[in-house]
């Protein structure tokens, strides 16, 4: 692809300045002549606002016409698509196709597949579980037959449009505004807080926004130096040939499927190397965004310098549409892993890589690994870890609940001895605990890139739910501290006595790493004192097979767990991005001190309440209708003092 738009970006190598637009996509736009008299498809005015109660839901007698849908899937282009489920092809009814049944049955758990569908959430929990996909049977299944559910299609985006021009997503955010119609947007839909997907919306679905560009060298405000032109919709997987073919690096997601500059960007967005370079919100040097007005506007440090703060961390789908952005790049990067692994279960394979031990070993075995991040990412790397648990195991002899721990530091830009030079203090203690490790030999990559084109593009998608929190790095200063004692009984007690596994990415994206103009952001400032991001799984399921009231009996359970992570560290947050729905007092979570300048940006740049998503600034004044004590998107959204 960037050959393709190579002549395209001639034009505007060199020194830049602001410009109009990065890619051709872009410069196909709305004009006021086309929809002037058109109230269904004509541009809003500042100041302005519907206040209506609730969102106009199908059905509704101020639903728009057939015709009106048909005339602005004539303005698009043909670019309208029926919110139909895919699974609806495994119910009967004007749907079903056995043969579509069959791939959605093959595609539903992967990530890649999920991406690749306008309609399919991360995670069916988030719309109530509205049309499961009927597995099929095997043998040896319970009577040999699959439950039966039933598929109901409402619950999901009305329409979506395909957007593969701004002037698409102009006029679909304009239809939506002047309807009273809810707008939602996806991109891969990689997301845990069902923030993409809503019952009854318009949706808007930007994932053919991915073209790339390599500049060698621009100008944006007080930054100058090399940099790239990327796609809204950029997913992991495609930057790092990219990288290699422009020999540059360039922060990435830390999962393949992950959009990098959608709502990843927007909440902040961590990455493996984001100690040595900051979060992908600190990477931003400007955006081209489609405003709630239906307006096309360039944002940078000295043009909407507002909406430009506030869309760099403040959270995914409010303030507008992004469709591009310029980031910084960087010169290749070599990467350095290191790994090591304990266990109180047997061990199957070789021991000396995950050796036995007793259980009070093992949580000192915990306590040693974690004792090491400060000095982990004072080096400019993260650490990576799970604790995980099992359940006493009658058949196999195990009566015991068992834990395992998993965990390695990923270090750019130092060699395999230096990293083994590093990793031998952490070994020496894990030794000096009685846990008999020998110092691994490192995996080394020569540039990132090769580190993450090292996999294909994978991951599954899940219908549970999980908490999380940030622990400052203050805690883990002094190992000896109580604070670090206070942290380290919590994790235990999380996974030992809830029975939950616990998984932790350990980065520290400080003001002075974020640089210009990333320190000038609405990034959470809980995520910038954090050095511990722990994700706590729940393994009940959320699915259509559980009711109402054992998802929330599921639930009030792990929140209760997901206090002690909270009380054990006072005064910090969540990352919004990977965070429960239900997080207590969100907006001081996620958003910290920014969240009154963000909500007044908010009301400034959207008076008409036309973007809205969970747990976003602002949301707080929607509540979603019929989701029978759940935190669910499927129904009706209607203000909550209307």
């Amino acid at each position: 692809m960037p050959s393709v738009l190579r002549s395209f970006s001639v034009l505007l190598l060199g020194i830049q300045l602001a410009f109009a637009y990065n890619f051709p996509y872009e410069s196909v736009q709305l004009k006021e002549s086309e929809v002037a008299n058109n109230s269904d498809m004509s541009f809003g005015k500042l100041p302005g606002g519907i206040k209506a109660k609730c969102k106009t839901f199908p059905g509704d007698a101020s639903w728009p016409s057939d015709e009106r849908w048909g005339a602005f899937n004539v303005s698009l282009g043909g670019a309208l698509i029926k919110g139909i489920p895919p699974a609806a092809a495994c119910y009967d009814g004007p749907y079903k196709d056995a043969a579509r049944c069959s791939d959605i049955q093959r595609g539903a758990s992967n990530a890649v597949y999920v991406g690749n569908d306008p309609l399919i959430p991360f995670g069916q929990w988030a719309l109530g579980n509205p049309c499961p996909v009927p597995m099929p049977s095997f043998p040896g299944s319970p009577n040999n037959t699959t439950p039966q559910f039933t598929c109901n299609i409402t619950s999901f985006p009305a329409y979506v449009v395909n957007a593969t021009t701004v002037k698409h997503v102009q006029l679909a955010v304009n239809f939506a505004r002047n309807n009273n119609i809810r707008v939602t947007i996806k991109n891969t839909g990689h997301d845990f807080l069902g923030r993409g997907t809503g019952g009854g919306a318009l949706q808007v679905w930007v994932h053919p926004f991915k073209d790339f560009e390599y500049l060698p060298s621009v100008q944006i405000a007080d930054y100058e130096g090399q940099a790239a032109r990327v796609g809204a919709a950029l997913q992991q997987y495609e930057l790092f040939p990219y990288m290699e073919e422009s020999n540059i690096t360039l922060l990435a997601p830390g999962s393949p499927t992950v959009g990098a500059y959608g709502g990843f960007m927007q909440g902040g967005g961590f990455s493996y190397i984001t100690s040595k370079f900051g979060l992908m919100a600190d990477q931003i040097l400007s955006l081209e965004v489609v405003t709630a007005d239906g307006r096309f506007v360039h944002a940078d440090p000295t043009e909407n310098e507002d909406l430009f703060w506030a869309i760099r961390g403040g959270g995914p789908s409010n303030y507008g549409i992004v469709t591009s952005a310029v980031v910084k790049a960087y010169p290749p990067i070599s990467v350095a892993t290191s790994s090591l692994g304990f266990q109180t279960g047997p061990v199957l394979g070789n021991g000396t890589t995950s050796p036995q031990v007793s259980n009070a070993t093992f949580w000192k075995g915990v306590s040693v690994y974690f004792s090491h991040l400060v000095r982990v990412n004072d080096a400019k790397g993260i650490g990576w870890n799970n604790v995980n648990t099992q359940a006493p195991m009658p058949l196999f002899n195990r009566t015991e609940r068992t834990f395992s721990f998993t965990g390695d530091f990923r270090i750019p830009g130092i060699s395999a001895a230096e990293m083994k030079t590093f990793t031998a203090p952490i070994i020496q203690d894990f030794n000096a605990a009685g846990i008999n490790l020998t110092n691994p030999d490192p995996a080394f990559y020569e540039t990132y890139a090769k580190y993450g084109s090292r996999n294909s593009p994978s991951g599954g998608v899940g219908n549970r739910r999980f908490a999380s929190r940030l622990f400052p790095r203050a805690a883990f200063v002094d190992p000896l501290s109580a604070a670090f004692n206070a942290t380290m009984a919590a994790v235990r007690a999380f996974v030992e006595e809830g029975g939950y596994s616990l998984h932790s990415v350990d980065y520290h994206a400080s003001l002075a790493t974020a640089g210009y103009p990333g320190a000038n952001s609405a990034v959470n400032p809980h995520l910038r004192a954090a050095i511990m991001h722990a994700t706590g799984f729940d393994t009940s399921s959320y699915g259509p097979e559980t009711t109402p009231e054992q998802q929330i009996s599921s639930h009030a359970r792990l929140n209760a767990y997901a206090n002690k992570l909270r009380e054990a560290s006072p005064g910090s947050g969540a990352y919004m991005n990977e965070a429960d729905t239900e997080e207590p007092d969100f907006q001081e979570s996620f958003y910290g001190a920014n969240y009154g300048r963000l909500l007044r940006i908010k009301k400034g740049v959207d008076p008409w309440g036309v973007f809205y998503a969970v747990t976003a600034v602002g949301s707080e004044e929607w509540v979603v209708e019929g989701t029978q004590g759940l935190p669910t998107q499927q129904g009706r959204l209607c203000r909550v003092d209307g």
